[in-house]
């Protein structure tokens, strides 16, 4: 019995000593990877997250509100008029000035003239998905320390929903502090001016240019006021400034010298009032529009790790009181940017906007919080740094490995299903049937686009078309010219032309009629059956009847096709002619093509 007893007492001796040269093996070599420069995780991470794409091609998945219907389009009307310098868009609503269309990102326009629409877009996602990883790997490891930090961060970032089409707007936000930083420092200038200078092109002033230049001015004020002032940084901030500059040269001639050729319909817009601390709730949870940061399990981490680090702030080392103050004055920054938002769409300010016109009556400055998707997950790792680089034995070093996981899985958990590569991966497995997912081909629908182009049998230039219950965006990629479209500056002598067309049907809705006559950015064939859906598809069927159009106004806008989702019964009524039903096996619509007579 004794004998048992020592042998195996002896065993779980060599059992603890294997584990424990396990566990310190593992230790050892998590400290040595966070030590060592892991950017080419950065190539694996794109290899494997657009893989997918690859694979399904125009079968892809994307967001279609606002990318798809609408942004998108910006860059593929650019493209086509990028040799002949008009100026001017005949296409789109009748015909439009280009500052209705301007896209977010110029750098990307030529992409969409030499690469197919498709080609073009995914290129345009490559690379300010790339800049968004290798932006947020280099700005967390210049702040942290800490490589693993880096790449961890790095890829919940760019694993985010947010839309190619706005180019580096909130995923280039990385990249630009770290070009900021490496100026502050005097390190690497050239490669930080080239950054700075990229950001410029692939972002827009109002979106988030002015955001980045407010906090960078109030820097370098800051610097001037301690005698700090560097003059690679003040460099770096007169070129983004003079790129933005020369970007938007013509949205400066308009609001300085008021060289615009119309008035904009946006001077009827009427901005809406919300509940302030409801807003300021909301927006610091999830933030807001086109700026997904999917943050607000980040919160409670970020609270509880900078109250413990504040009861003991009196034992940190000098760069950790570093760190803590940077992540403590973040948190208060992206507070702050919630409640400017509140102050910004609350009723008070929303009627004051509304007394004036110009420029103050429909500019956003509450825009700041497109740093939320960069800032929230940044702060997390500042603050949880403190602790990572804390030297200790191999049992905390796993520990802290641990403590990562399950402090990010619930975020993990968010981003997980709103991924574009989720998405993707979801629909090569299933297909749409099953997901619900509407792939690129079958929006864009080209076959059926086709279809229609060759039963009207004409040149596309010399007729235009009206759309009811579906989207203007396909007819408009494959190149038909429409009366009706959706663009943030188009002149409001039109909106009031195109209102005649629907006027009596906006008396139908009270919430289509208000849609329209308060914003109007979406100038649609809305209707009191329909509403202001557009996106009826093949498997909707729907029936129009009773349609009060003013028909004549429609001809005078110069439309002489009406492309219908539904069928409309009333259609000998209208002076409308029936030329045939179309949808394709892929295409996504089903349209009632009709002749305006």
């Amino acid at each position: 019995m004794k004998e048992y007893t020592v042998k195996n007492q002896l065993n779980q001796d060599e059992n603890g000593n294997i584990l424990h040269r396990i566990g310190s093996c593992l230790g050892s070599f998590v400290l040595w990877l966070d030590a060592h420069s892991l950017w080419w995780t950065g190539i694996l991470f794109l290899g494997i997250t657009f893989l997918p794409y690859l694979v399904l091609k125009e079968g892809s998945v994307f967001e279609i509100h606002d990318q798809l219907d609408e942004t998108l389009l910006t860059y593929v009307l650019n493209a086509r008029h990028l040799s002949d310098h008009s100026g001017f868009f005949p296409e789109i609503l009748g015909g439009i000035s280009a500052s209705g269309m301007q896209p977010s990102a110029i750098l990307f326009i030529p992409l969409y003239r030499w690469l197919p629409t498709f080609w073009a877009f995914l290129v345009q996602y490559l690379v300010v998905c790339a800049c968004g990883y290798f932006g947020m790997y280099a700005c967390t490891r210049k702040i942290t320390g800490s490589s693993i930090l880096g790449v961890v961060t790095a890829a919940c970032f760019a694993l985010l929903p947010l839309q190619p089409v706005y180019g580096l707007s909130a995923w280039g936000v990385p990249l630009l502090l770290y070009a900021i930083l490496c100026l502050y420092q005097k390190k690497r200038l050239g490669s930080s001016m080239l950054l700075i200078l990229l950001f410029g092109l692939t972002t827009h002033l109002v979106l988030i240019g002015y955001v980045v230049l407010s906090f960078w001015a109030v820097h370098m004020v800051w610097q001037g006021l301690h005698k700090r002032l560097n003059p690679w940084s003040a460099g770096g901030f007169a070129l983004l400034t003079g790129t933005y500059v020369a970007v938007n040269h013509n949205l400066f001639l308009e609001l300085l010298l008021g060289q615009s050729s119309y008035v904009s319909h946006r001077e009827e817009l009427i901005n809406n009032g919300y509940p302030f601390f409801e807003t300021v709730r909301d927006v610091f949870l999830n933030s807001s529009q086109h700026a997904v940061s999917l943050h607000k399990y980040l919160i409670l981490p970020i609270l509880v790790l900078l109250l413990v680090e504040a009861i003991r702030y009196g034992k940190l080392e000098q760069q950790e009181k570093i760190r803590f103050r940077a992540a403590a004055g973040v948190f208060l920054v992206l507070a702050g940017i919630a409640l400017l938002f509140g102050i910004c769409r609350c009723q008070w300010v929303a009627e004051l906007k509304n007394g004036v016109s110009g420029f103050l009556r429909y500019f956003q400055a509450e825009r700041y919080y497109w740093l939320y998707p960069a800032l929230w997950y940044l702060d997390f790792a500042l603050v949880f740094s403190i602790w990572w680089k804390r030297k200790g034995p191999w049992q905390i070093t796993l520990v802290k490995c641990l403590a990562l996981l399950l402090l990010l899985l619930p975020t993990l958990n968010l981003i997980k299903p709103a991924a574009y590569f989720y998405r993707n991966v979801n629909q090569y497995n299933n297909g749409s049937d099953i997901t619900g997912y509407i792939s690129w081909e079958s929006y864009y629908a080209e076959d059926l686009m086709s279809d229609i182009e060759q039963v009207i049998g004409r040149d596309m230039s010399t007729y235009r078309v009206a759309h009811l219950g579906i989207s203007p965006a396909p007819s408009l990629m494959h190149g038909f010219y429409t009366v009706d479209g959706y663009s943030n500056n188009y002149p409001l002598e039109y909106k009031h032309k195109f209102r005649r067309v629907i006027g009596e049907e906006l008396l139908k809705n009270e919430e289509t009629r208000l849609y329209f006559d308060r914003w109007g950015s979406r100038c649609y064939l809305f209707n009191g059956a329909s509403g202001t859906y557009w996106n009826l598809s093949k498997y909707d069927n729907v029936k129009y009847e009773k349609l009060d159009f003013d028909m004549e106004a429609l001809k005078d806008l110069g439309c002489e096709y009406l492309f219908s989702g539904g069928e409309i019964l009333c259609a000998e009524d209208l002076g409308l002619k029936l030329i045939g039903y179309f949808e394709t096996e892929k295409s996504f619509w089903g349209i009632w093509l009709y002749a305006v007579e």
